[in-house]
């Protein structure tokens, strides 16, 4: 199964590499795109960039600190495409971002993670996709709930 996660901002990014590790122990291939597509302020993707979210079964976004235009691209690519997406992220960002992604959008509260895990719960139900497939996005996600909860915690 081939993933691709999206992030926002460089703290996100330390987040989408220790998924991407944590899923290559667990069997999955990962593409976390290059810091420096972040920098992209422009209305394309890069081409491996955009090769890659073409050829991957699932799009998480990881957004707890910020959102860039690339990422939002990646996104926006991402339901274009008709791909299983899931975004990630803090309350005041799921704010802005649920009139573009609703239901796809999933509140990383720290505070209460039993409420993400309801939420990402209750996403996978609607979302029309293979049972691994669903075991693999549900393990990514609970993976990046635990990175942010320690992160915030250190």
């Amino acid at each position: 199964m081939k993933v691709f996660i999206s992030y926002g901002s460089g703290a996100d990014q330390v987040t989408a590499l220790r998924l991407q590790a944590l899923a290559a122990v667990n069997g999955l291939t990962v593409y976390v795109p290059p810091v420096h597509t972040r920098q992209n302020s422009t209305n394309f993707l890069y081409p491996e960039v955009s090769q890659k979210l073409g050829e991957s079964d699932l799009i998480l976004g990881v957004l707890s600190a910020g959102l860039t235009e690339a990422c939002r691209q990646e996104l926006n690519s991402s339901l274009a495409l008709g791909k299983n997406t899931i975004v990630m992220a803090s309350p005041a960002l799921a704010q802005q971002l649920q009139p573009h992604f609703g239901a796809n959008t999933v509140v990383i509260d720290p505070i209460n993670p039993d409420r993400t895990e309801q939420g990402i719960v209750q996403h996978l139900k609607t979302v029309d996709a293979q049972q691994n497939a669903k075991k693999a996005l549900l393990a990514l996600v609970t993976l990046a709930l635990g990175l942010l909860i320690f992160a915030r915690a250190d």
